[in-house]
């Protein structure tokens, strides 16, 4: 008897691990495995939606970027000279000398067209001679004008006129102004 409780015993072990085994290997694992496969795919769609997301903000920053620009396009409009109108702006800035009695000479470089790009940069140099505070009224007015003038750099001499009542200077002004392409 006691070897039939026995075997009995083990029988009833080994068909419970043996079970369990089945249970483990036609439930569980597969059930692991698909968790484990939805838990990828959950991964990857919150890494897709966090790259929309931030795609959506670069949009809308975007957006209201280009809607503050947008406002000042006409601004841009107005204050680049028209391709081919050179003269039209040559001719404001020697108003202002006569205006200024200063001395004016203009020396106009080579224009610079960029590709994709609406406009062209057509390079300046002036060179201005007088008294002090007639070039400085002159400079203030070039500013002023409704035209763009990009300066790069500023070169001063001064001298003592003959009757040493003033001194004049010499005002050499890099610039360059940018034009609208047709």
């Amino acid at each position: 008897m006691k070897s039939f409780l026995k075997n009995r015993f083990v029988i009833s072990t080994t068909a419970f691990v043996l079970l369990m085994a089945a249970l483990v290997v036609l439930i569980i694992y597969p059930a692991i495995r698909e968790i484990q496969t939805i838990n990828h795919q959950v991964m990857d769609e919150r890494e897709r939606l966090e790259r929309l997301y931030v795609r959506g903000q670069l949009l809308k920053n975007v957006r209201n970027d280009f809607q503050s620009i947008q406002k000042d396009v006409g601004f841009l409009d107005e204050i680049l000279l028209k391709e081919n109108q050179e003269l039209q702006y040559i001719a404001a800035l020697e108003r202002l000398a006569d205006e200024f009695e200063v001395e004016l000479k203009i020396t106009v470089g080579d224009a610079t067209v960029r590709p994709q790009q609406p406009y062209s940069e057509l390079e300046f140099t002036f060179q201005i001679t007088g008294y002090w505070p007639d070039m400085l009224a002159w400079v203030e007015r070039v500013e002023a004008l409704p035209y763009y003038t990009n300066v790069n750099a500023i070169t001063i001499t001064a001298r003592q006129d003959e009757q040493a009542t003033q001194q004049l200077a010499t005002l050499a002004i890099s610039a360059e102004t940018y034009w609208l392409l047709k």
